[in-house]
């Protein structure tokens, strides 16, 4: 678990909503949670990030 992590799940969730705008996005961070090994407090921020929008 690192910031490189979160920043690739970032990079992944970002380019996927480039392609698909409409995307579910919380089913994108569980996915992007999966593949980069996150833990809750980063998954925290993503769903804060793109779906509470704060």
């Amino acid at each position: 678990m690192s910031i490189s992590n979160l920043e690739d799940a970032i990079r992944f969730i970002s380019l996927e909503l480039q392609d698909n705008p409409n995307a579910d996005r919380l089913k994108l961070i569980e996915e992007a949670s999966q593949k980069f090994d996150l833990n809750p407090m980063q998954q925290e921020f993503l769903t804060n990030k793109y779906i509470l929008n704060k």
